[in-house]
């Protein structure tokens, strides 16, 4: 957030997502700030989607959970439209973090993952989408989520 702020583009990112309403597709970190509020840090995120960053708990069933939650994890879409339209029998993505997104409203999470515990690991709230996953290293399933984004 940071960097963000001091780049001096986040009024015109602002003008651009908020208020000409252009697609923006958050990739990891980019899926995070998206929210109000991390675990993280003390500063504020966007607030573009009403959701709280939080750290994976450290244990699973009185066993250390690995983190970061790293490699390959099978995503649930919770419709096939959208990021996820397309005929694939699987949405299997590259995953690297240590924490989740927790949304608000039920109604923006569009895929979840599990990791001993289900999270949010797709968003969606009007023309601001969110992945906590790296589609970019993800091959075919991630060729296909980027196709579908740039068709929106």
């Amino acid at each position: 957030m940071n960097l963000l702020n001091d780049s001096g583009m986040r009024e015109t990112l602002y003008d651009l997502v908020v208020n000409k309403k252009t697609p923006l597709l958050g990739v990891c970190v980019g899926m995070q700030i998206l929210a109000k509020s991390s675990d993280e840090g003390e500063m504020a995120g966007l607030g573009w989607i009403d959701a709280t960053v939080r750290k994976f708990p450290t244990e699973t069933s009185g066993r250390p959970r690995q983190l970061p939650h790293m490699g390959w994890n099978d995503t649930q879409p919770l419709a096939s439209t959208g990021l996820f339209a397309g005929d694939r029998e699987d949405w299997l993505f590259y995953f690297l973090h240590s924490y989740y997104f927790e949304c608000a409203n039920e109604s923006d999470t569009i895929a979840t993952t599990d990791y001993d515990m289900q999270f949010t690991s797709a968003v969606n709230s009007e023309n601001i989408y969110g992945v906590q996953f790296h589609p970019e290293k993800s091959h075919g399933a991630g060729i296909q989520l980027l196709r579908n984004f740039g068709e929106l």
